[in-house]
């Protein structure tokens, strides 16, 4: 197998990209939000760190490797193949296909008032056993300042899949690429670095 960094997160690249697509053609429905979060969770996160796996025990093949070289053979393969994923998908729900950006973001709002609500009601039972006025009091106030946010964000049409808040998710992308590689350095460098 190759042992470039770049062509294994293009490889990451497009494995990503036919899970987006097979999700997007299959699953967009009234559920499309939650499947999304759970393939991002659960899919993703499994796709990532065996790429990132894969591509370290290629390069180290027969012989030995440094942990610098481990860490950035794994972490410029997972920043090729989240950066490229990101901006096709960017790309895409703003110029392909808004109906499913709107769709997405409906759903996002939706569900987000609905935890919202069954966070309130469970917080109201204990707020009510403790028989305290004032908590009762500002819970009601919180929750109804939730909930008007949310109500708000909603009649805007807000986009949660700007480039703004894309910029913020892919920050998040990054820890965990960094924290991948350093997990994923450790367990396969099998040299010490001056030897």
């Amino acid at each position: 197998m190759t042992k470039n960094p770049l062509a294994v997160g293009l490889g990451l690249y497009l494995a990503t990209m036919l899970v987006f697509f097979t999700v997007y053609y299959f699953f967009a429905n009234a559920n499309y939000w939650n499947t999304t979060m759970q393939v991002n969770a659960f899919g993703m996160t499994f796709l990532y760190v065996l790429g990132g796996f894969l591509s370290v025990l290629w390069l180290r093949g027969d012989g030995k490797i440094t942990y610098p070289q481990a860490f950035k053979q794994s972490f410029v393969t997972l920043f090729v193949g989240g950066l490229l994923s990101v901006l096709s998908i960017f790309a895409f729900l703003n110029y392909g296909d808004t109906d499913a950006r709107d769709l997405l973001n409906h759903q996002y709002i939706q569900t987000e008032l609905n935890n919202l609500d069954e966070a309130y009601a469970q917080k109201k039972v204990e707020a009510s056993n403790l028989k305290d006025q004032t908590k009762i009091k500002e819970l009601d106030t919180d929750y109804k300042n939730a909930k008007e946010a949310r109500v708000v964000a909603q009649k805007e049409n807000r986009n949660y899949f700007s480039f703004q808040f894309l910029s913020a998710v892919f920050g998040g992308f990054m820890l965990f690429y960094l924290l991948l590689s350093i997990i994923i350095a450790g367990f396969l460098k099998n040299k010490k670095r001056y030897e």
